[in-house]
């Protein structure tokens, strides 16, 4: 999935936030990306990933002589489009599902986890959509919550190139972000301009 351009934190060399081009606001405040982005969380529950750099060697390994990868939001030919990627989805649609668990996003490499909330599906392998609780958000999922979603926003920027996995009721970190041992989502984003 497209996350948009990287921004840098000064000159720490770690990413602020991701937006979109010239003039468009941040990532995280953008509905259609969001949306996108929980969905692919949800679509990949059990998976492992890694948020790559664009033109990064990773990234280079995905292509096949000058056909790169399916992109949901990216602009070649052959990319998703976000509108044909969400259609059909019902995030926050309670109808019909159960709860198959919880969710942790988890980054491999340095231990960290945000937690996604509960995990609304046919099981732990099919999840539907990932919801935190009320907040701004109301029935309709994590991503019109906007601390929830901001959260998963940074957790990404902030753990870009490390390998990531979305757990269902797996082992979670002592202190998940969102958790109840963790920082709250609020904390978490407090201050961050993204």
């Amino acid at each position: 999935m497209e996350l948009g351009i990287a921004v840098p934190v000064g000159s720490t060399g770690h990413l602020g936030h991701y937006r979109g081009g010239e003039g468009v606001p941040r990532s995280s405040a953008l509905r259609e990306e969001s949306s996108a982005l929980w969905r692919l969380l949800a679509t990949h529950a059990g998976h492992h990933f890694t948020a790559l750099y664009e033109g990064a060697e990773r990234w280079r390994e995905l292509y096949v002589g000058d056909l790169g990868p399916d992109v949901v939001g990216g602009d070649a030919d052959l990319d998703i489009p976000f509108e044909d990627f969400l259609y059909g989805w019902r995030e926050g649609d309670q109808a019909g599902l159960s709860v198959a668990g919880h969710g942790v996003l988890r980054c491999l490499e340095c231990g960290a986890g945000l937690w996604l909330g509960k995990a609304y599906g046919a099981g732990p392998d099919e999840v539907s959509f990932f919801h935190a609780g009320a907040g701004a958000g109301g029935g309709r999922g994590n991503s019109a919550n906007v601390p929830v979603n901001r959260a998963l926003w940074r957790f990404l920027a902030e753990h870009v190139m490390h390998e990531l996995s979305v757990g269902v009721n797996g082992e979670a970190p002592a202190a998940v972000i969102g958790g109840t041992d963790g920082p709250s989502f609020e904390d978490y984003v407090a201050g961050w301009p993204g």
